[in-house]
């Protein structure tokens, strides 16, 4: 038997061991002879787990030595490793914030589709961290709390790569990001089942773009893809890379423009704009609009009325009733290459810079001076030998540049009316309407039907005959 006494005593949570030693007879108190006979003592009264073999030694020679041994910290248990708690990252910014310049708040750019390209992360899922148990010093089993599973599946067009820890959720298409509840998504084909309004906002999507009700007053939807409005356009703008469809109509109130790379389909327009590189097609009527088209323009329908507007189409006219015996405002152009106009509009502003920049120079140094070179006479006083060299070369550099744009400008306006188009009326065409086929220009003389007008070259005018078609 042992001539000391080992008392224990522990941490409220039984997580830290302390060991007090005492002898029994303070006249001889005995030594501890080995570290293995004080774990032993140290297990009896109840001190199983996590003993630090250097305390045992630390508390064996202060003992052995004569020094006080009392409530000396002699064991640590395992502490419990709660988990974690997963969690879901998501790599694109789903938050809607009105667009700020200066001191004014644009309430209609809210920006609230979010665009990814395919191939793009867009969501992490982190998973939960299992825990780890815990032991006393006394031997008992502490249990962690676990993590909580963050869920997210991949919705349409989200493939996931998985890791040991981690899920990424890539986009399989370019289109934009639909995240709700549990599932996240890609859809490439944007759909509004609503109007676009407040709540919606200003629409810049790289795809196409599906609206179930109106687009209203000052709003813009702007696509690299195919536009379908189910409702109606009302003083909006609608551009478009590729095609429009608006099922309702345009109602412009001087406002309305619908801007397409492609063709346009759409029931109405009134008070409107419609600029489009391919055809255009009208179900119900045009009034008080203009429309430009690098194809041909269709309003062949019985229902189709067209009044009081412009219609500019490269390829050709066809409606069904063209002017009104009340109003005379309506003019038809055709055989006019506009996508070639607009080409010829940029030449021209880029021609007249030259001759702008030309007659500078002729008012500066004179016509004559420059031609024979008489740069000797500026080289002083108010200019530079280098300034009035390079005014000078200017000059001839210019001469030669707008020789040849001349040439180019008289090639590209000949080639505008390089279009054989005509005019077909299906059924009525009311006198006053102006038509202009190529460069040619008509004033409608009377009432006419299931006409067709072309022109004639060699008699350079228009002409006009029954439409057997």
């Amino acid at each position: 038997m042992a001539d000391y006494k080992v008392l224990v005593s522990f941490s409220e949570d039984e997580m830290e061991g302390y060991v007090t030693i005492v002898p029994y007879n303070e006249d001889s108190r005995g030594f501890i002879e080995t570290e293995q006979e004080l774990i032993r003592e140290l297990k009896k009264e109840g001190i199983v787990y996590g003993i630090l073999e250097d305390k045992v030694k630390e508390a064996m020679d202060l003992y052995n030595s004569g020094k006080s041994v009392k409530n000396f910290l002699i064991a640590v248990g395992k502490p419990v490793e709660h988990g974690t708690n997963g969690k879901i990252e998501l790599k694109v910014d789903l938050s809607m914030q009105p667009k700020i310049e200066g001191n004014k708040i644009d309430y209609k750019e809210i920006d609230k589709f979010k665009i990814v390209e395919k191939g793009e992360l867009i969501a992490v899922k982190i998973k939960a961290k299992k825990g780890i148990r815990g032991i006393t010093v006394t031997g008992l089993g502490k249990e962690p709390k676990e993590g909580e599973t963050a869920i997210l599946f991949p919705g349409k067009n989200v493939k996931t790569k998985e890791e040991e820890d981690k899920v990424y959720f890539y986009a399989e298409e370019t289109g934009y990001v639909v995240y709700q509840k549990d599932r996240i998504a890609v859809f490439p084909v944007l759909n509004i089942t609503g109007d676009v309004d407040f709540s919606v906002g200003n629409i810049h999507y790289n795809g196409d773009v599906k609206i179930m009700g109106d687009v209203l007053p000052d709003f813009l939807v702007e696509a690299t893809g195919k536009i379908v409005i189910y409702g109606t356009a009302i003083s909006c703008t609608i551009k478009s890379d590729s095609d429009v469809v608006i099922r309702g109509g345009v109602s412009g109130k001087d406002k309305g423009k619908v801007l397409a790379k492609g063709d346009v389909d759409i029931g109405y327009i009134e008070r409107g704009f419609i600029s489009a590189n391919g055809d255009v097609y009208v179900k119900g009527g045009v009034l008080d609009s203009k429309i430009v088209c690098g194809g041909t323009f269709y309003g062949e329908l019985k229902s189709v009325k067209v009044m009081e507007s412009e219609i500019k189409a490269s390829k050709g006219i066809n409606v069904f009733v063209a002017g009104s015996p009340y109003n005379k405002k309506l003019v038809l152009i055709t055989g006019v290459d506009v996508l070639k106009e607009k080409e010829l509009e940029k030449f021209k502003e880029e021609f007249n810079s030259y001759i702008k920049e030309f007659g500078d120079l002729k008012r500066k140094y004179g016509e004559e001076n420059l031609e024979k070179k008489n740069m000797s006479i500026f080289q002083s006083s108010l200019h530079t030998k280098r300034d009035v060299e390079k005014d000078f070369n200017r000059y001839y550099e210019l001469k030669e540049i707008i020789g040849k744009k001349y040439g180019e400008l008289k090639k590209l306006e000949s080639s505008i009316y390089d279009i054989n188009a005509t005019i077909k009326i299906k059924n009525t065409i009311y006198p006053g309407v102006r038509i202009r086929i190529g460069e040619y220009e008509l004033i409608v003389p009377k009432q006419m039907h299931n006409v067709i007008f072309y022109k004639d070259r060699e008699a350079g005018e228009i002409k006009w005959g029954v439409d057997l078609k």
